[in-house]
């Protein structure tokens, strides 16, 4: 078993972003802080990462996956697996729902549309990591994500695409304590 703490951060948003936000409030940026948790058995890894959202949005979220893990370097380590994304209706209303004054602002392009929470997203992702010393790892991440239920419905997701791309880089380090 493993745990780690777990934070994402999200720039504002703005309807001057894309014409496929006409209308829209602004929202401010959000950093969501909590804790991740998971379990390794192998080849084989599994995880869930909770959040809590600051600033931009003060709901929840939750992310879920699970990775096949390959070794097929000395020091190198590659995972792919799949994930699922969920997010309270306070996160859901931020991003996703349309009031109806940013519908009328809009000037028609997009309707009111008032989401709930549930699952936002599912996908995969893939990640190659270099272990420099046996604390500090590199890492180069990809993933794909596609939008579902009620976050897929939104007139802003409509108007925009059902997926979602990303890429990213990172280093982790790794604290040991002795206790005995």
């Amino acid at each position: 078993f493993f745990f780690y703490p777990s934070f994402d951060f999200i720039g504002e948003r703005k309807a001057s972003d894309s014409s496929d936000l006409t209308g829209t409030n602004t929202v401010d940026w959000a950093l969501e802080l909590g804790l991740g948790a998971g379990y390794r058995y192998d080849w084989l890894r599994g995880f869930v990462e909770l959040r809590q959202g600051i600033n931009g949005h003060h709901g929840q979220v939750a992310d879920f996956g699970i990775d096949i893990i390959t070794n097929p370097l000395d020091r190198v380590e590659f995972s792919i697996g799949p994930r699922a994304s969920w997010a309270s209706e306070d996160y859901m209303d931020t991003y996703f729902g349309v009031t109806p004054g940013e519908a009328a602002a809009s000037g028609g392009i997009l309707t009111p549309y008032d989401p709930d929470a549930g699952f936002k997203t599912v996908g995969v992702a893939a990640r190659a990591s270099y272990a420099w010393t046996d604390n500090t790892t590199f890492h180069l991440q990809g993933g794909w994500d596609r939008f579902v239920g009620d976050a897929d419905d939104s007139p802003i997701v409509t108007r925009g695409d059902d997926d979602q791309f990303s890429i990213g880089i990172g280093v982790s380090y790794r604290f040991a304590f002795d206790v005995f």
